[in-house]
């Protein structure tokens, strides 16, 4: 990472807030161990074929990229970014997404989770198949959608997608036996 101005690179992405955050360094995208580490790139597409069912992906403070990971992978954690698009093959444990705006996630085959914290505009296309098992656990995020795909057929002229919202309100009341009873709320 560069220590003087000239060098390093900036990127303003816009907080939730409204203000501007300065990201600033140069950009990265290289294989540590066994987690790939993107961070600071901005206006490209990354393929990540070289990638494999051991390692991780983690990226950090990009805006305006695409993401190509055509091979399954253990993890996919995505952090303080802004325009981020991925077309991934699948992902062992899941996927995390924190304090990002504008992430579009393309899942070909399996994804079991996804933890969504303080995101805004989220979506995710995934399989039918992937649907009948993929948990969703958001915080302090708004405007999550899900698309799934009901064909089964393999033709792209087939696609049947559905779309549906991921909660972001919901509504807790106390049962008889004094615990509480959560459900998304009715306003949704």
């Amino acid at each position: 990472m560069a220590s003087d101005g000239e060098n390093s690179a900036m990127i303003s992405l816009p907080s939730r807030m409204g203000t501007q955050r300065h990201i600033t360094g140069e950009p990265t995208f290289e294989l540590l161990g066994d987690v790939w580490t993107i961070a600071n790139q901005r206006d490209t597409t990354l393929d990540l074929s070289r990638a494999t069912r051991t390692q991780s992906v983690q990226v950090c403070e990009c805006d305006h990229v695409k993401l190509i990971i055509p091979d399954k992978i253990v993890s996919l954690s995505i952090v303080t970014c802004n325009n981020v698009d991925v077309d991934m093959h699948s992902s062992i444990s899941g996927l995390e997404l924190t304090d990002c705006t504008g992430i579009k996630i393309r899942v070909k085959s399996s994804l079991p989770s996804a933890s969504i914290d303080k995101c805004q505009q989220v979506g995710f296309w995934i399989t039918s198949a992937n649907a009948e098992y993929i948990m969703f656990a958001s915080c302090k995020s708004g405007d999550m959608n899900v698309n799934v795909n009901r064909n089964t057929s393999g033709n792209v002229d087939e696609d049947d997608w559905v779309e549906r919202p991921i909660p972001e309100q919901f509504e807790s009341r106390f049962n008889s036996k004094l615990q509480l009873d959560t459900k998304p709320s009715m306003l949704y």
